[in-house]
């Protein structure tokens, strides 16, 4: 083999800035002096902070003592947003700040006490809120951190200018910090009053949505019927699906006060489980290790703790393209019975296709309805909602090869064959194209008849079909009510028939 030729000539004209960077060490070549190096003390320890701008590498603040580094952030863009005494020990903490560099989006906070190791008290997802403000809500003892909950944000045909938070408050208990928003109804009263002192749609929503979390959803609805007529018609659109969002609106931390990992990831519902008025948080919890498992356990209120139950049910737990842990079972709406207890319908995918059934939730079990209204309601839910997904699924742009072409077909054939049967209960319109159905979801489930004999379900949901000009997965679709009627015949419950409604009271109608 013949050696290449050194490029003499190209070499001689290097420019001698570029010549030393070519005999620079490697690590000097892949770590480049950041734009901005500063420091700090808090407390007894040194914040040091390396900026780059939105360049790379990322920007860091690490805190150290004594040459030792304890902590280290890195983000997009980071910073020291304050350094105080807030826990009330004589220790100070500090809050440091990372910022993803989207355009509104998103912003972590974590908190660290400045004992001997530090210690870290929070990490907190603040979305779209900037920093976490120290305030004296209770009138005693550690500061509550105040931050904001967004997950109202571009939602019920909001744009993100129109789209406001409602507060997040955290406590300081049993040593670190966890939020514990519905201890303070006065504060949200206050802030929701402050928030739509000049009415837009994002305080209208905060003051609906306080009024339903503090005062409950009657209040709530008789509040909204007050409302000018856009506000009120879009209230009404949306709100049993405000209400179902709601359901674990300050809740979310008590896995963590319960003892769980307060990094788990996790996602679950708020609702009376398992007696009348009294609230809990079924949640799923993605446990540790390389190879984790998720569990659903029930969360409840003992004094002032928060007990965890046994295991209710434990699944696999799956990774997405990044390596991170992705659920494939969770709670995803809690349904209110005659007897004001509700039942939980579950999102369930392990098997590659998505299905939900109905289950009743005890403090140490979890039953799956079978011979109830709910659970045939929920099974017509699944078999809709499985069809939109294989139908919706042939549109994504990914090449596939013929024989996988194929078995996307069978799956939408098979899914159609299962879900054609309930069309012979359906009253409405003829033309019902199953077979296009690529949007079906559904945002909440009201039984507005549940008796011995008989029952009524409405569903708010999005309805769509797909057409000669769909080329993506993401089909349009229309909010509709989903009306079941069920009766229970000597064979069991039974849908009499459903009919879809379109639903008005968009915020802006075409």
């Amino acid at each position: 083999m013949t050696r290449p030729r050194t490029p003499l000539l190209l070499a001689s004209a290097l420019s001698p800035l570029l010549c030393l960077l070519l005999a620079a060490p490697a690590d000097a070549q892949t770590t480049p002096a950041p734009v901005k190096a500063s420091s700090q003390t808090c407390g007894a320890y040194t914040l040091t902070l390396r900026e780059n701008g939105f360049g790379d590498p990322l920007d860091r603040v690490t805190l150290s003592r004594g040459g030792v580094t304890h902590a280290t952030v890195e983000d997009t863009m980071v910073g020291v947003d304050w350094c105080r005494d807030v826990t009330g020990d004589g220790v100070p903490e500090v809050l440091l700040a990372g910022f993803s560099g989207g355009a509104h989006c998103c912003f972590t906070h974590t908190l660290y006490s400045l004992t001997s190791p530090p210690r870290r008290l929070l990490t907190a997802f603040s979305a779209h809120s900037e920093t976490l403000e120290a305030r004296q809500l209770d009138g005693r003892g550690p500061l509550e951190l105040v931050g904001a909950d967004w997950r109202f944000a571009y939602g019920y045909g909001m744009s993100f200018a129109e789209s406001a938070p409602l507060p997040a408050v955290y406590s300081f208990l049993n040593g670190r910090y966890v939020e514990n928003t519905r201890a303070f109804p006065g504060f949200l009263q206050a802030e929701a009053r402050h928030m739509n002192a000049d009415p837009f749609s994002g305080g209208v929503l905060v003051e609906y949505a306080t009024r339903a979390v503090t005062q409950g959803d009657a209040s709530a609805d008789t509040w909204a019927a007050t409302q000018p007529a856009p506000f009120r018609a879009w209230l009404a659109n949306y709100g049993p699906d405000v209400r179902q969002d709601l359901s674990d609106f300050g809740l979310r931390d008590w896995p963590t006060r319960a003892g769980l990992n307060a990094d788990a990831v996790r996602s679950g519902v708020g609702g009376a489980f398992t007696a009348p008025g009294t609230r809990a948080y079924l949640a799923v919890i993605v446990g540790a290790g390389r190879d984790p498992v998720a569990t659903l356990r029930l969360f409840q209120p003992s004094g002032t703790d928060i007990t965890a139950s046994p295991a209710l049910l434990t699944v696999p737990v799956t990774r997405d393209s990044y390596g991170e842990p992705r659920l494939t079972v969770w709670p995803a709406v809690t349904v209110r019975r005659a007897n004001g207890r509700d039942d939980v319908l579950l999102r369930d995918a392990r098997s590659g296709s998505v299905r939900y059934a109905a289950y009743r939730v005890g403090s140490a079990a979890l039953t799956e309805l079978r011979d109830d209204p709910l659970a045939v309601t929920t099974a017509l839910l699944s078999d809709l909602s499985s069809v939109a997904g294989h139908v919706a699924s042939q549109y994504r742009s990914a090449p596939r090869t013929a024989a996988q072409t194929a078995e996307v077909q069978r799956r939408i054939d098979a899914a159609v064959t299962r879900a054609r049967p309930w069309l012979d209960a359906r009253r409405g319109p003829a033309d019902f194209p199953l077979a296009r159905l690529g949007n079906f979801t559904f945002g909440s489930v009201t039984l507005a008849r549940d008796s011995a004999t008989q029952a009524q379900a409405v569903i708010t949901t999005t309805v769509g079909f797909t057409d000669d000009r769909t080329d993506s997965e993401y089909v349009s679709g229309e909010r509709h009510t989903l009306t079941v009627n069920l009766g229970r015949a000597a064979q069991g419950w039974q849908v009499t028939d459903w009919t879809f409604t379109p639903r008005s009271g968009e915020l802006y109608e075409d």
